[in-house]
């Protein structure tokens, strides 16, 4: 082994002396004290930062029906030609003064409300046969944009483009990619913000999908609008586009394979069932689908025969009583889909479109108050065991009596005896997966004289305790402490052989009563029946909230029943150096549940070698907000030695 990782190592275990520190500063027992001569209590003060609203991201996709249809039920509108719209019995709906769409006017009105949120990033997808004219446009690359960037134009547009049909499914498979490619990029870059955001769809049409396409023919019963969940029939003048193929024309449906089904009830549910998945795969705050129909049945009825193939045409039904059958089925569908999608249905009808808004929906960010999520101690010099804490000079996790050259064969002051950036407790829990912690460096770690890792060094990134090739190996997370969101560290959980990836939240993994979070916070072992240990030597916590002006909350916390153990002297440092690390997770309250937290880190130095020494003398240290640092800037051998409350060896 190697003068530098032997050096570092006991500098990280406090076995080399700090320059000029000596048994002087170590304070004799005093008598009074004789009945809590190895307990230790951690007092002190802890805060969260002021909540900050610009970390919660609010990301909007609103989609627009552009058919042509919408010129009857929101006019006016052109197919910048000589189609549908421009029929005179279409303009002569057209309600005395109005020159703009409603929904033009809504848009104009919900961009103006973002521009004064600078959290809300924006998305607008037109679609009518297919998806067009994006915005932000497809080729800045991005998915989502300022909404202060949106051209008045580019809404005015909206008016103009119309089209023939009206494909719900390519229309929400879009609005689903552009989705599912933002989470899995922050996934990639920033994963911590994806708890913090929440995802809102705004889906506005004004009636049913078209074409629908069925890929049998010969069904014996097709829906009606009493029956809508059935398969729906080929839409009625839809030859064109369910079984004729033109690459060609304008009018055909990128990416559907002709005689196959579109636009029925299962295809469009599945995008938003797929859409609220990613909350849970994903871990994102929150995802909202919202549906607004737009409905002018009167308009509808006045249109008369040449809306029939828009909105559908009813057997057995009188054909005045079409617009009112067509709107029934629209608002089944929309309906199904905001419930799937947790969010609400709206309906505008006849003159209410004129006073269409879509600024009501919930676009507020989940920012809130940061609250305390967890705060708990853990001994770097002790380990517990079934019913006593046993001293671990190296804060491998590995006691004494088995970290030696006689038992594992391995080194009681080395918490990687071959250094391979893996710990040996962690070797010794993975034995079964080819690990030896012992003289054997493993070739899925750190070897300097490798091709495959030339130079290489142990680095913990995000203070979690683990290097990262152990986080590597684990597939956990290195630039957050706790990869799955549930208030215990990874390191922590990897050092009792729990799965840091899987939230152990009310989890009981050794079936002892007591849930692994109580045992982490007791510095207890979940993997090992130890009521008795919990109940005796689990440390005890008191904690105590102040809020403050700036929105932060100050905990007074105590800690007590700490045990301290008495590790042997090494390396020319006195016998009885402890070493307490404090974790503190907070949280914003309205994710604390979800949320990978903010962590802080202190820690704090106690010595006791009975039956003269005792440092400190007293029952407690006191801890300040200002000894708690983020958990990476608490990681190195200096920083163990330089930013500890208590004397350092």
């Amino acid at each position: 082994m190697s003068s530098r990782w032997l050096a570092l190592s006991l500098l990280l275990l406090g076995l080399v002396p700090a320059a000029g520190c000596t048994d002087t500063q170590v304070q004799p027992l005093q008598s009074a004290l004789s009945n809590v001569d190895n307990k230790l209590t951690l007092k002190g003060e802890v805060c969260t930062a002021p909540p900050d609203p610009r970390g919660f991201p609010v990301k909007v996709v609103a989609i627009l029906d552009q058919s042509g249809s919408m010129c009857v039920s929101d006019p006016p509108g052109s197919q910048n030609g000589s189609g549908f719209c421009e029929q005179a019995a279409v303009q002569a709906i057209v309600p005395p003064g109005v020159t703009e769409p409603a929904r033009v006017r809504a848009m104009r009105k919900l961009v103006q409300q973002f521009a004064a949120q600078p959290n809300v990033q924006l998305a607008i997808v037109p679609f009518e046969t297919n998806v067009k004219n994006v915005w932000p446009p497809t080729a800045s690359g991005q998915r989502f944009g300022d909404p202060s960037a949106v051209d008045d134009a580019y809404l005015a547009g909206l008016q103009t483009e119309l089209g023939k049909g009206t494909d719900y499914q390519g229309a929400l498979a879009y609005a689903y990619s552009i989705i599912a490619s933002d989470i899995t990029q922050t996934e990639q870059n920033n994963p911590e913000l994806l708890p913090r955001t929440r995802y809102v769809v705004v889906f506005l049409t004004d009636g049913t999908p078209y074409p629908r396409c069925s890929a049998n023919d010969s069904l014996a019963t097709y829906a009606t609008p009493e029956t809508p969940y059935l398969t729906w029939a080929d839409s009625p003048s839809a030859g064109d586009f369910c079984n004729l193929t033109d690459p060609t024309s304008p009018d055909q449906i990128t990416g559907f394979i002709t005689g196959t089904d579109r636009n029925q009830n299962y295809q469009l549910f599945a995008y938003v069932d797929q859409l609220m998945q990613l909350k849970q795969q994903y871990n994102v705050g929150d995802i909202r689908f919202h549906t607004v129909l737009l409905f002018n049945q009167a308009a509808v009825a006045a249109c008369g025969t040449i809306c029939q193939d828009l909105y559908g045409v009813f057997p057995g039904v009188s054909p005045g009583d079409y617009p009112a059958e067509a709107k029934k089925i629209a608002s089944w569908v929309l309906t199904q889909l905001a419930q799937r999608g947790n969010g609400v249905y709206q309906e505008f009808t006849n003159g209410e479109i004129q006073d269409l808004g879509l600024g009501a929906l919930d676009y507020s960010s989940l920012a809130s108050q940061n609250v305390l999520k967890n705060l708990f101690v853990q001994a770097l010099r002790a380990t517990p065991s079934v019913d006593h804490r046993e001293v671990d000079s190296d804060g491998d996790g590995v006691p004494d009596t088995v970290d030696n050259d006689y038992t594992l064969g391995t080194n009681r002051y080395l918490t990687d005896s071959d250094t391979d950036c893996f710990d040996d407790g962690f070797e010794q829990r993975h034995q079964d997966e080819g690990f030896q912690a012992a003289n054997d460096v493993d070739t899925r770690g750190c070897d300097p004289d490798s091709p495959l890792t030339l130079g290489c060094a142990c680095r913990d990134t995000d203070g979690d305790g683990l290097s990262q090739f152990t986080e590597a190996f684990m597939k956990t997370r290195p630039g957050i402490i706790d990869s799955d969101g549930d208030g215990i560290p990874d390191g922590v959980e990897v050092r009792y052989g729990l799965n840091p990836t899987v939230s152990n939240a009310g989890l009981d993994t050794d079936g002892d009563g007591i849930p692994d979070a109580d045992e982490i916070k007791a510095d207890a072992d979940p993997s090992v029946r130890d009521l008795a240990f919990n109940q005796t030597l689990g440390y005890q916590y008191a904690v105590t909230p102040k809020p403050q002006d700036d929105g932060s909350i100050c905990y007074d916390f105590t800690v007590s029943n700490l045990s301290l153990v008495t590790p042997p002297t090494h390396a020319g440092v006195g016998q009885g150096f402890n070493l307490f690390k404090v974790f503190f997770d907070q949280a914003p309250e309205s994710g604390v549940t979800s949320d990978y937290g903010v962590w802080k880190t202190a820690c704090a130095w106690a010595q006791y070698a009975p039956p003269s020494v005792r440092d400190p003398a007293g029952p407690e240290l006191q801890l300040n907000d200002g000894d708690f640092y983020s958990p990476e800037n608490l990681v190195s051998p200096s920083d163990y030695l330089n930013k500890c409350v208590g004397n350092a060896p």
